[in-house]
């Protein structure tokens, strides 16, 4: 009888204990720098985390404050946003911008849809403001669906290149952000696509960006690369995994984040290439936002454990950890690309590439987060 009491006096704290039990806190988002880099991750669950937002701010105040201070230098900041809120850290943003502005740094922005608050905010402190309804070089096609700062503060140049919004809706997803130091040639790329984003054209002081080829720009360090979006008549992220010829144990990494999947002969390229991959060995794994984009991979012969539904995730990434372009190479492909005929064909978007091992292994972290403590699909973006 005794025995059978204390059975039950447990069983009832254990149950006590459960139903108290308050809910699994979110992941927590972390940066790490190393180097001319630094990278960013929150993983979503629906509460909001401003990480993102608060590096971008930091690394703002950085170059107020060194203006103020009388450093010598250009100081400047170029802006391009999609979507630009009052919540998740876009007002602070906005603040730090209008502080910059006010101690003599050079700020012009580029933005698309946005909260009239924000964009009046910006007016009202004589910043220069360009808003693209739609892709601005196309107008009716496409949208002007970039997220980046470049910053030059004296003699230190950064990108900033990240898959967020800025709005509290953005904050409560899965996003990430690179930050580049010091790549002069990629830093230059950032600001003369902002140039043709503002002034809505692709020639810009006399020099034409008129063809798919000439959006695509080398960077200095670790084989950088920019890819500028539209390219109305090239699949670049096809081109990539075209260019992944072989895998063996300890690297076969072909991970890919994206938030939007579509059917459409852009995607189903990007699919075939990724069934290659799988049937050469390469362990392919795919995580998507919405189970329509589970669905179209599956339909076109991905595996199903193969694919990992997120709903917080508004990541677009892809990394290779294989012999890439004729070596064994360990790169990321970071931005605000969807798989999407409109994202590589309409709208404004970058891909970014960086083949350094510190980046990469913090994106394989990263996905591995993500890949095994998924949340249910089918969050709105």
């Amino acid at each position: 009888m005794r025995g059978t009491k204390l059975a039950l006096l447990l069983a009832m704290s254990m149950m006590a204990a459960v139903v108290s039990a308050p809910p699994a806190a979110a992941l927590a988002g972390s940066c790490s720098e190393s180097g001319n880099y630094e990278v960013c991750f929150t993983y979503g669950a629906g509460i909001e985390d401003r990480l993102i937002a608060s590096e971008i701010k930091a690394k703002i105040d950085a170059t107020a404050d060194a203006k103020a201070a009388g450093a010598t230098g250009e100081h400047y900041i170029r802006v391009a946003i999609y979507n630009w809120g009052t919540d998740g850290g876009g007002t602070a943003i906005a603040d730090s911008l209008v502080r910059a502005s006010q101690l003599g740094v050079s700020v012009r922005i580029v933005v698309g849809p946005s909260d009239s608050a924000i964009t009046t905010k910006f007016k009202n402190a004589g910043i220069d403001l360009v808003y693209c309804p739609d892709a601005c070089q196309t107008p009716g096609k496409g949208s002007m669906h970039n997220k980046f700062f470049v910053i030059k503060k004296g003699d230190t140049k950064l990108v900033l290149q990240s898959s967020s919004n800025l709005s509290e809706w953005q904050a409560r997803h899965a996003q990430n952000l690179l930050i580049s130091r010091d790549d002069d040639l990629l830093f230059s790329a950032y600001v003369n696509y902002w140039r043709r984003l503002a002034a809505g054209t692709w020639t810009y002081d006399g020099i034409a960006w008129d063809t798919d080829a000439k959006r695509m720009i080398d960077g200095s360090n670790d084989l950088s690369k920019a890819y500028f979006f539209p390219q109305p008549s090239s699949n670049r992220v096809a081109d990539v995994l075209g260019n992944v010829s072989a895998c063996t144990e300890g690297n076969d990494r072909v991970w890919l984040e994206s938030s939007l999947v579509e059917d459409e002969a852009y995607a189903r390229e990007i699919i075939a290439e990724l069934n290659r991959l799988a049937g050469i060995g390469c362990d392919v794994k795919v995580i998507v936002q919405e189970q329509s984009g589970s669905d179209i991979l599956q339909k076109y012969g991905v595996a199903s454990t193969d694919i990992s539904c997120d709903g917080w995730s508004h990541n677009k990434l892809l990394l290779i950890d294989a012999k890439y372009a004729g070596e064994w190479r360990k790169a990321v492909f970071v931005g605000s690309y969807n798989l999407t005929d409109n994202s590589a064909h309409g709208a404004n978007d970058v891909m970014l590439r960086v083949i350094d091992g510190w980046v990469t292994n913090r994106y394989i972290d990263q996905f591995r987060v993500l890949w095994t403590n998924p949340h249910a699909c089918d969050q709105a973006t």
